[in-house]
């Protein structure tokens, strides 16, 4: 509809409230609910009646939620929780508090958001989701009136903003680097099944084997931690194990490492060892770990910065963003004489 078709009887109509309402939101007066001035402000620009009051209100930015289920949030490689360290930064430059949300698995397992969330949903102007949640979830989350950013995953049926590094391209280069050390029997740790960036990882593995006409052997497939993310060191190792392994993160790899340890094998002189995420814990361990490093830093920047971006532009279409990676060689890889 054209913008001069429309008028505060338009944007009444469509809400079910009074035309001196909507004039009152519009003009940020008194006697309006923050709730339905939200709504009032966001049908007007959807339906193109703005005002310079209604485009100021509606740029103003004060609250946004982080929402990271606890799997991901109290792991111990602390990667969203650095994340979420540079995003308070990047919200406090900005006079923007954020407040944090932990989603536990019974929530998400019934679709019920934590009552924090509830209590704070009025006053929210957007909502960042960090880990990885099921589809039902976000497209419940989406259903609310506030902004929805995805981070470190993405939903491809889902109209949804997205940052995210390229996991498939990061697969291939970790691979192709245990092949340009004479690596040819390569397995992989994780659950391809688990997380969009697993798998992303995993089908990057799969090419560069490809690529390099090498064998793809189901038997160097571990899965070493459970469905509520907690790693594991009592898995069983493969009878002829091969001479390196791509781990999905570091976590997954410090477990294998200490799995090969404890039953004799030398890393990196046995079994070589790759990683992502280039965590503390890579760099802790012994020997330390070669690993693909994502920027936590840019995580959290990129996703201040797309957050307030989407708000100022509720109907333009969806934006995947990906954040830069690189390798970070150290002890864990060798060459193969």
């Amino acid at each position: 509809m054209q913008k001069g078709k429309v008028t505060l009887d338009t944007i009444a109509n469509k809400l079910g409230v009074t035309k001196v309402t909507v004039s009152k939101a519009l003009n940020n007066q008194p006697g309006v609910s923050d709730e339905l001035k939200k709504r009032i402000i966001q049908t007007s620009i959807e339906v193109g009646y703005t005002t310079k009051n209604a485009a100021k209100l509606a740029k103003t930015v004060s609250k946004l939620g982080i929402l990271v289920p606890k799997r991901f949030f109290l792991d111990t490689d602390n990667f969203y929780t650095k994340i979420y360290y540079y995003m308070n930064q990047e919200c406090a430059k900005r006079d923007i508090s954020l407040s944090l949300y932990i989603l536990n698995p019974e929530q998400e397992q019934n679709n019920t958001i934590p009552l924090s969330l509830v209590q704070d949903q009025a006053e929210l102007n957007g909502i960042f989701i960090v880990g990885e949640v099921n589809e039902t979830y976000v497209r419940s989350l989406i259903s609310y009136r506030f902004a929805v950013i995805a981070i470190d995953f993405y939903k491809p049926e889902l109209t949804l903003d997205c940052i995210v590094s390229d996991n498939y391209q990061s697969g291939y280069t970790v691979t192709k680097h245990l092949i340009d050390k004479g690596h040819t029997n390569i397995g992989f740790v994780g659950n391809p099944h688990y997380t969009t960036s697993i798998m992303d990882r995993y089908c990057g593995y799969i090419k560069a084997l490809t690529a390099h006409q090498l064998v793809l052997n189901k038997d160097w497939h571990i899965v070493n931690n459970d469905e509520n993310g907690s790693y594991l060191i009592d898995f069983s190792l493969p009878k002829q194990l091969p001479t390196a392994f791509v781990c999905h993160c570091d976590m997954a790899a410090y477990k294998l490492q200490l799995k090969l340890q404890g039953e004799g094998y030398s890393v990196p002189n046995q079994v070589s060892i790759i990683s992502f995420d280039n965590t503390d814990l890579s760099q802790t361990v012994v020997p330390a770990l070669t690993s693909m490093n994502i920027s936590k830093h840019d995580f959290a920047s990129e996703s201040v910065n797309l957050m307030l971006w989407r708000i100022q532009h509720i109907g333009e279409q969806p934006k995947n963003i990906y954040v830069k990676s690189r390798l970070i060689e150290r002890d864990s890889v060798s060459q193969v004489k």
